[in-house]
Order: C-alpha cells, then structure tokens, then sequence
C-alpha cells in the first residue's frame, strides 16, 4: 500500500509505503527512512484497508477549481485511487489521516 502526496504551495512531494512485514518507507524529496510499526499500529492500518467502504470509494476526486491543494494518490488491493480530499469520504479520509502519520514532518 502506498500514498504520495503532492501539491501545496510549496510544492510537496511526500510518500509512505506500508509492507507486509509491518516496515513503513518514506520519502520526501529523495530522503528516504524505514521504520517499523508496532503490533497494534500494523493492526489499525490493515482493518483500515480492509474497510469495505472503500470498495465505493471513486477512483477520482478533484475540485477542479481549488488552487495549491494537497493530492493524494493511493494504491491498495490493485487500485489506484486520487483524491484532493473535498469530497466527504469517510473511510478514505481514515485511511489518509492514518498513513499521513507516518509522512516525514519536515
């Protein structure tokens, strides 16, 4: 599973792995970092992902007409799904506040 962000006014590039084994890779810009999850954390992430909620989730999303938004791209179960986050979706948004997490801060 991956996200990466994009966007912003400052021009954002920022992306979160999650693997299998539980390890998170990051990357902002080409500084890269892997860290590990702990039980509970890995947990969380799975059932987010496992949500059957995101099997109605569009696989686009975008206010055309927003200026300097964050866009989100996701890839899960052989998906890929965009989104700038205005359209309300719950078990999206979970999942995006959850990865957003692990992102570097800098």
């Amino acid at each position: 599973m991956t996200m990466v962000v994009t966007g912003g006014y400052a021009g954002v590039h920022k992306e979160v792995t999650l693997r299998g084994d539980g390890t998170v890779h990051t990357d902002d810009k080409g500084e890269r970092a892997v860290r590990r999850t702990g039980a509970a954390e890995f947990t969380e992430l799975r059932t987010l992902l496992g949500d059957p909620a995101l099997d109605e989730v569009s696989d686009f999303t975008r206010d055309m007409e927003g200026a300097d938004m964050f866009q989100y791209k996701l890839r899960f179960d052989g998906r890929t799904v965009m989104t700038d986050r205005s359209v309300d979706e719950p078990a999206l948004d979970r999942l995006v506040d959850a990865l957003s997490e692990w992102l570097p801060k800098r």
